[in-house]
């Protein structure tokens, strides 16, 4: 538990410290592609971006730390949660291998990588496209799953070369999903039984990572995007239950901080299932939005 504990402040540490170079690809990444569902020249009147002393960031900052360290003193008073029967976990990773799957033919008939707004360009973009819809084919028909993870793995490696590194890290949780894949398909018992405990903390720690890398470069950093994407899409529900200080400037600096709060806790492991249900339910709301405005 002390050995845990110590990683665990390492981790935030490094976190805090890496801060300033998540802003520097954040602010050089927004005039890469779209992003944030709104074209990457996206401006907005009077925009003003949020400083480290403002007090709102203080807050939230505070906020966020708090976050972090109840989640990791509960993770040490709560009861261990058993682990769930081998029958269960089929039953997860068959549904993972199902929905990427899915998710990679239908992002490839749109003509884009692993995520709507990527959108390939070039003959190597092409040759990705090609390449992840054989990757959802494969996957969904339950057939060479173990090259299929490999090669989303370099299907990463293509989106790294086309839209760089910042891109790569916001969609890292594909990578975890291949490793994790890629381990629960290995050709004999002996190398699953070996690697098996490895999968699920990969997946985790890269999904961590990914929300990190989100919070920061497009709501946080990428503040610019966030407002022009509320001010077109009324999602700042807030002032209609009457906090009419819940400003979109605000409302966009509390997404980032949330979802930093849920990258790094997840890449802490600690209340990893709470923090996981919790994230779901943001997920799923936002996602059900998206439906009810009729944006696929």
């Amino acid at each position: 538990m002390r050995r845990r504990r110590k990683f665990s402040l390492s981790i935030l540490c490094f976190f805090l410290l890496a801060a300033p170079l998540f802003w520097h690809l954040g602010a050089g990444a927004a005039e890469a592609h779209v992003r944030w569902f709104v074209d990457s020249n996206a401006t907005i009147d009077n925009f003003e971006a949020y400083q480290i002393t403002d007090p709102a960031v203080l807050i939230w900052t505070g906020i966020a730390i708090s976050l972090v360290a109840i989640s990791i003193v509960l993770d040490s008073v709560l009861p261990e949660v058993r682990v769930v029967g081998s029958e269960t976990r089929h039953d997860f990773i068959e549904l993972l291998r199902i929905l990427t799957g899915m998710s990679m033919l239908l992002t490839a008939y749109e003509g884009a990588i692993i995520a709507p707004h990527l959108i390939a360009y070039g003959a190597f973009g092409t040759k990705l496209v090609f390449l992840q819809a054989i990757i959802g084919v494969l996957l969904i028909a339950n057939r060479f799953v173990r090259h299929a993870a490999i090669l989303l793995i370099i299907l990463h490696l293509g989106l790294t070369i086309q839209f760089g590194v910042l891109a790569a890290m916001e969609y890292l949780i594909m990578v975890g999903i291949a490793v994790f894949l890629l381990i629960n398909n290995m050709p004999t018992a002996e190398l699953r039984d070996r690697f098996k405990p490895f999968s699920v903390a990969i997946l985790r720690i890269l999904t961590g990572i990914s929300l990190i890398t989100l919070g920061l470069a497009e709501k946080l950093f990428g503040a610019i995007l966030a407002e022009s994407f509320l001010a077109a899409n009324p999602w700042n529900f807030l002032p209609a239950l009457g906090f009419e200080f819940f400003t979109n400037r605000l409302f966009a600096l509390s997404a980032g901080f949330t979802e930093g709060v849920f990258g790094v806790i997840l890449v802490l492991g600690s209340t990893t299932r709470l923090n996981v249900f919790a994230l779901s339910v943001v997920l799923f709301s936002s996602n059900v939005l998206f439906i009810i405005e009729g944006n696929s």
